[in-house]
């Protein structure tokens, strides 16, 4: 068989073998999630063997990748920890598989397409007059990216260091920030989807400053206290049997 004939045939075999098409959205900001290159490949491994409905995905990713079981059940967990994955159980003729749900992957991906557009739209136009501060919020960040940190006891992802920055464009002071921190570590929350809901109520009620927080919570409590406090009003008055000797 000639060269030709046996390179035309190869070209055949692969471009009818399938083939798999991830969006180039992921595949440009994945690392900015902190999903590492070999966890990136797992998991397009996992999309491409889950449409085939196949009962087998462990083995056969294992096989493709060079993974123990042990390595692989590794891999998996800590893309559930950071909310990337869900796995769930199902009946099978021979026990039970697990189906593999990425619809957090899509979440964070999505809410750093949000990111994204919002810093876009915000450095295309000058707000209000306001001259451009570009360089100004990078010392912000970098204390604030320490301080989280610390704080979390590990380093920041991509995406949340996005989110910091989103936070501080948007001119949240950083007061506002750290006592957002330290408000979600108290109640052990450490989401930065709760942290982000705790700035938009305080940016709602025209709170900008720690001190404003403080009398917020102050008057908060009153109104509570207010409310425990139960009137005495209604009690029938007791009647004196002298109230009439004058009459």
């Amino acid at each position: 068989m000639s060269k030709n004939k046996v390179y035309g045939g190869f070209c055949q075999a692969l471009l009818f073998s399938g083939s798999v098409s991830i969006p180039d959205f992921i595949l440009n900001h994945y690392t900015e999630l902190g999903i590492g290159h070999k966890e990136m490949m797992l998991i397009i491994h996992m999309m491409t063997e889950s449409s085939t409905n196949s009962d087998r995905i462990e083995e056969q990713i294992t096989k493709k990748m060079g993974l123990s079981l042990e390595e692989y059940n590794i891999m998996i967990q800590n893309l559930q920890t950071r909310g990337l994955l869900s796995v769930n159980s199902r009946k099978a003729k021979k026990g039970t598989n697990r189906e593999y749900d990425f619809s957090g992957l899509i979440d964070q991906l999505l809410e750093l397409w949000g990111i994204n557009e919002f810093k876009q739209m915000s450095s295309g136009s000058e707000r209000n007059g306001k001259t451009n501060t570009e360089n100004m919020p990078d010392l912000s960040q970098a204390k604030l990216t320490s301080l989280f940190e610390q704080e979390l006891g590990r380093p920041l992802t991509g995406l949340e260091c996005e989110h910091i920055e989103k936070w501080l464009m948007a001119s949240y002071s950083e007061e506002l920030i750290i006592e957002a921190l330290r408000r979600g570590v108290g109640a052990g929350i450490r989401s930065f989807r709760y942290l982000d809901s705790i700035l938009r109520e305080w940016e709602k009620k025209g709170i900008k400053t720690r001190l404003e927080v403080e009398a917020e919570d102050q008057n908060f409590q009153s109104r509570q206290n207010r409310k425990n406090v139960k009137p005495l009003k209604g009690l029938p008055k007791t009647k004196s049997k002298y109230d009439n000797i004058y009459l």
